[in-house]
Parts: C-alpha cells; structure tokens; sequence
C-alpha cells in the first residue's frame, strides 16, 4: 500500500460566541495522509466490512429478541397483577396503590412489599436472558442483587452462575484473575448452601460433593481443604458414591505419601472408607480402592499389627476392635502369630465357615496342620448345604495329603463325592490320596493302584467340562499315572490277557473296581 503526504490548510474549529455575536476563527496547517489501496487490499477490506455488519447485525437482533422476550415478561407479570387486582376490587378488598402482598410467594424476598417481589421477579428474568445470551458480566450483576434480595427464589440462578464462573476461570489471562474467579466460584457454593441446605434433590449433599469435586479440579494444592470437603460429603451422604470415595482416597493417600498424615489416622479412615466399599457393586471401583491402599504403603502387616497389637494390649473382649482387626489384617494377608490369635478370638465372638477356612489356610501355610484341620473340620460339621460341605471336605483331604495322611485324605474325599458327586475336585483328591496309598503293597498290586488312580482323574476332568485349567491339571495326572501301570507281559503273566476287563484292587488300605489296562 502506497502513502502520499499533501501539506493543505485546514479549518480546524468554528467558535460561535453566542450573545457576543462575534465569529473566531483559527486554522493551522496539519498533515494529512491518504491512503490508495490495491485491488487486493480493497477487496479484504470490503469482505472485512461486510462481515462486521453481519455480526453486528446478529448482535442487533440478539439484543432485540432479549429486548422483546423481557418486555413479553413485563407483561406477562403486569397481566397477572391486573387479574389479582380486579379479583381484589370485585371482593371489596382492592388497595388503588399497590398489588396484593401474595403476588409472589416468600421465595422472592421473604420481608419484601409486593412491589420488591415483583421486582425480584424481572430481575431473574433480565438474570435469565443475560445467561441464556452468554451476557456474563451483566448476568453476574443481576444474580448478586438475587442472592442479596431473594436468596431462596430458585437455585438455578446459582447453577447458572457456577457456570458462568467455570468459564470465566477457563477464559482467565492471569493467575491473579483466575484465583479471583475460583474465591468467587467457592463463595457461591457457600451461599447456595445457606440457601438450599434443605432442598430435598439438591440439597446440601449435592452442594457439597459439587464443591468438592470443583475444588479438587482447581483448587490441588490445597489437599487439606479438599480432604474435609470430601469427608463431609461422604458423611453426609446418605448413598455410598464409590466414585466419590476414590477421589477423596486419592488425595488422602497422596498426603499420606507426602507425610502430611499419620499412619494411625490414614489407616482409621481406611477402615471407615472400606465398610463402606464393601456395600458397592462395582468391581472396577474396589479394585482401584484396593490398588490406592496398597499404593500407599500404609497397609502393610507390620503397621497394622503396631496399630491393633496396642489397642488390644489389655482389651481382649473388644469385639469391634477384635473384628475390625481381623478384617484389615485378613484383606492385607497376614499370617503372623498376632493375626492367628486375633482370628481365632475373632472367630469364638462371630463364627463363619469363610473365617474357620482363612485360618485353615493360615495354619496349613505354616504346617500346623492339626490347628488346620481342626477348623475345616468344625466348619464342616456346622455347615448344612451339601455343596459347601463337599467343599470343605475337598480342603480337609487336602489338607490331610499335604500332611502325609493319604488314609484320612481318601476318607473325606469320598466323604466329598457322598455330598456331591459332581465336585470333580473330590475325585481329583482321592486319586492322589490313592497314588500315595500305593505304597502300602509292592510290585504287580502296586501297580494296579494307578489303574484306580487313572479312572478317577478321567472322571474328574469330565466333570471339570468348560475349565480348560482343571481339565489340563486332570490330563497331566492321568498321563502321569499310565507310567506306572504294568506292561502286558506282566499282565498276560497272571491271565490278564484281554484290556477292558473288570479288575478287582487290593493293596493295603487301598481297594475298588477298575478295567485291566496296559502300559
């Protein structure tokens, strides 16, 4: 674009001086410059003039619809005013002066004449349009004056206005603006709560949990602040909200991490948390509060132990400490002595067959397995449901073939198959318990064992139909077993000449019916 600078004299003001009737006039030489644009230039410019005129259009009949939407609720009210007022007159009860007291309820100023009423009324709807219209500023001016004169008349208006500041702290161009507009934001939530503690969907638990979550989105470094948020609003809330509860674990475990906690306090809101956990459906949310718990390092044995070990020092007969150490310690692992004598004293107070079987298991790992036992089998005993109690004579026989007693495990497996013959992992149990058993006889007898040991491996695997594992696990047994079955030489030998033929077993303790089978 080309300048071209022309010297000229200009007139530059013409002062009239009124009652004097005289003229003055003043001129000085100024430089002006023109400009000469090329086609190209011009034609950006026209299409730039054009669209500021279609903004500007748009903005006109932006502000006229407001204009007419505000008028239209003018008169809407005033309509509403003359029928209460002509209703007044025909009762012989009409004031010339102002609309009745009852115009609008209490909700639009609680001390307020009528007339302030329904100037609340227009002022919510001026709140409204000016929302609606992204007018913020203006909107924000129209709902202070509604917090200020009306407070209760709708909780939209502070919704609206949360809003409003969750975009002006997105939009901030200072650190210093947007901490402004997050005071403002949190300020808001506290007048809402004034207002609206009562209100039966959002009430003060939705106010809170909302103040929390935006607290933790713009408030993280204030842990401790957003750490009571978030309790409250667990405390109040009257459902369990595992979302929630993971939210507030994540900080709390973060602050813990940062040693702003205690062990002891961490591991007691733990507690409170997990209760509450255990009640959820949602898997994925107590996997992840699982995973924070063991992220924290908090949880481990020796923590806990130092924790209950003090607690219940000289205070045996607490039940709810004895329970609530027994289930931390339980969901953690533990296998200590400490642990062994918490559950044992647990299980005197509040008997089950999950903790008789958790101790089992216990003992078993340390081989005690008459302490073992011992529990399985009063489980057992205390257990109605057949299915239960062939499972739990699964455990008892295995727990007898890990402790060298194939005998008595073949007893509770066949015990196992009498309550349920279709528990695969009874016939599995029995197998091995007479594999072991065959060393109570010596050479052909002995083999023959294996022919019993064989059949009761392919019954199981054909009971464990569907679960490739097990199936697998009974595959390899009674490939494992076939190495000890007898030649056919051995077989023709004693006039076994014929596979398929039924086969009386006898070797010591160990007897049933099976087919002759080769090696």
């Amino acid at each position: 674009m080309k300048k071209i600078v022309i010297k000229s004299m200009v007139v530059l003001s013409l002062v009239l001086a009124g009652t004097m009737g005289t003229t003055s006039l003043m001129a000085q030489t100024q430089e002006q410059t023109q400009v000469v644009e090329t086609p190209a230039e011009k034609k950006a410019r026209e299409k730039a003039e054009k669209k500021a005129a279609k903004e500007a259009e748009k903005a006109r009949k932006a502000a006229e619809k407001a204009e007419k939407a505000r008028l239209k609720e003018e008169a809407k009210i005033a309509k509403i005013i003359a029928a209460q007022k002509a209703a007044a007159e025909k009762a012989g009860t009409a004031q010339p002066q102002q609309a009745p007291a009852t115009t609008f309820g209490p909700e639009w100023g609680e001390n307020a004449t009528a007339q302030q009423r329904e100037e609340n009324v227009k002022t919510f709807n001026f709140f409204q349009d000016a929302y609606n219209n992204k007018d913020y500023d203006k909107a924000l001016e129209y709902m202070y004056t509604l917090i200020q004169n009306c407070p209760k008349a709708r909780s939209s208006v502070y919704a609206n206005g949360s809003n409003i500041y969750r975009n002006k702290i997105a939009r901030s161009k200072s650190l210093e603006e947007k901490a402004a507009n997050i005071d403002s934001l949190m300020n808001l939530y506290d007048y809402r709560l004034q207002a609206f503690a009562d209100d039966k969907q959002y009430g003060e638990v939705y106010i809170t949990k909302n103040k929390a979550k935006d607290y933790y989105k713009y408030r993280a470094e204030d842990k401790q602040g957003m750490l009571k948020l978030f309790r409250r609003g667990i405390e109040i809330d009257p459902e369990i909200d595992a979302t929630f509860i993971n939210q507030y674990f994540t900080v709390l475990v973060e602050e813990y991490e940062a040693l702003n906690v205690e062990t002891d306090h961490f591991m007691n809101e733990y507690e409170y948390l997990a209760e509450k956990m255990d009640k959820v459906t949602d898997e994925e949310a107590k996997t992840s509060f699982d995973a924070l718990l063991i992220k924290s390092g908090a949880a481990d044995c020796a923590n806990l132990e130092q924790i209950f070990s003090a607690r219940l020092e000289n205070n045996w007969n607490d039940a709810k400490q004895v329970e609530k150490a027994f289930k931390l310690m339980a969901r953690n692992h533990c296998e200590s002595d400490f642990f062994l004598a918490v559950g044992e004293k647990y299980y005197e107070q509040a008997p089950s067959t999950n903790t008789a079987q958790l101790l089992s298991k216990v003992y078993e790992n340390k081989k005690n397995f008459e302490k073992a036992l011992h529990f399985l089998v009063v489980a057992m005993e205390s257990e109605s449901d057949p299915e239960l109690k062939a499972n739990l004579c699964v455990q008892i026989s295995g727990t007898q073939l890990a402790a060298d007693n194939a005998r008595e495990a073949a007893t509770y497996a066949k015990k196992a198959i009498e309550y349920n013959a279709n528990n695969g992992s009874a016939y599995i149990c029995l197998a091995q318990a007479y594999a072991t058993g065959s060393n109570a006889c010596a050479d052909f007898d002995k083999q023959t064992v294996f022919w019993l040991a064989y059949d009761l491996a392919a019954k199981a695997r054909g009971l464990f139909e569907g679960n490739e594992e097990q199936q697998a696990m009974a595959a390899t047994l009674m490939s494992t077993y076939r190495e000890y079955f007898p030649g056919q030489s051995d077989c023709f030998f004693r006039g076994l000449t014929e596979q398929g033929a039924p086969y009386a077993v006898k070797c010591g303790w160990v007897s049933g019916t099976t087919t002759v089978k080769y090696k």
